[in-house]
């Protein structure tokens, strides 16, 4: 078995060589990585197609199309990853639009950073990226990777864009001090959680547990939670797309706030994968319960 610092070279090689690439060439290569990796793995493939199907709004043709269409995106995701260190100040706006930049603003002005809450959807890793070099301070919660040496990678790209990354493990007191800090905190709120640890709520017309984690942390910290979302275009490029904070909302219980708010900032991920479907991950099983 190779060494981690062997695979490490070999990663830090591949990145270099998407570097060297003409854009358009390195994303039709990571095209044809992604409809690779779709075909030879018949499971996630399954769980693409089972999970596109069980939404209800497409027919056969059109999931296979948005499937297939999916699998192209994630593959330019890759691509797109290993060129960041080229991604500068100074050449990030011909590659990055931005739409809401003031409601961000707006949000920053109470002094209590901000929630941003954001989705599986387009490139999330470019985000992070992004903001970080339009002069905010960004933190992500994150987990480790199973595999050492990709989750070595991941995390020493992300630092070299001055991301901060606090792992779930103990990140209530991160989170607490970078907020009051008036920072930045990514928040993605599209993945299954345990029923033990998660609040029910309505997804695509099916029910799916969801960490109340923002919920909870936006009720004690006073925080807000502002909408933010990266979408590929057709030309290649990117767009960010900013809304305003979301309002929170008390309800007669504890319980019945939670959960609220977490159905009202699910809505918001879903209507822009409704929108985007072929930019999502719908090879995650996020009805696994």
């Amino acid at each position: 078995m190779p060494s981690v610092v062997a695979i490490m070279i070999i990663l830090k090689l591949l990145s270099l060589l998407a570097r060297l690439l003409p854009l358009s060439w390195a994303l039709k290569c990571g095209q044809v990585l992604g409809l690779l990796f779709y075909y030879l793995f018949p499971s996630r493939r399954r769980i693409t197609l089972a999970s596109l199907k069980s939404a209800n709004l497409w027919t056969n043709p059109e999931i296979r199309r948005i499937g297939a269409s999916m699998a192209r995106n994630m593959g330019q995701n890759v691509i797109e990853f290993l060129r960041l260190p080229s991604l500068t100040k100074d050449n990030m706006d011909n590659y990055i639009k931005w739409s809401g930049l003031e409601h961000l603003d707006n949000a920053l002005k109470l002094n209590k950073g901000a929630f941003v809450l954001t989705a599986h959807l387009g490139n999330w890793d470019l985000v992070a990226s992004g903001y970080s070099l339009k002069g905010y301070k960004v933190n992500l919660i994150t987990k480790h990777l199973k595999i050492d040496f990709l989750n070595k990678f991941w995390m020493e790209s992300r630092s070299q864009k001055n991301i901060t990354q606090i792992y779930r493990e103990g990140a209530v007191k991160e989170i607490i001090n970078a907020l009051k800090r008036n920072e930045l905190m990514g928040f993605i709120l599209d993945q299954h959680t345990h029923s033990a640890d998660g609040v029910l709520v309505d997804f695509f017309g099916r029910p799916c547990w969801t960490t109340p984690g923002l919920a909870v942390l936006a009720q004690r910290l006073g925080a807000p939670v502002v909408p933010s979302f990266i979408i590929r275009q057709p030309d290649g490029t990117h767009k960010v797309f900013i809304e305003p904070a979301i309002p929170f909302v008390e309800k007669e219980s504890q319980a019945e706030t939670i959960r609220y708010n977490t159905q009202a900032y699910t809505n918001v991920l879903e209507r822009y994968i409704r929108q985007y479907p072929d930019q999502w991950i719908w090879m995650h099983r996020r009805w696994k319960t």
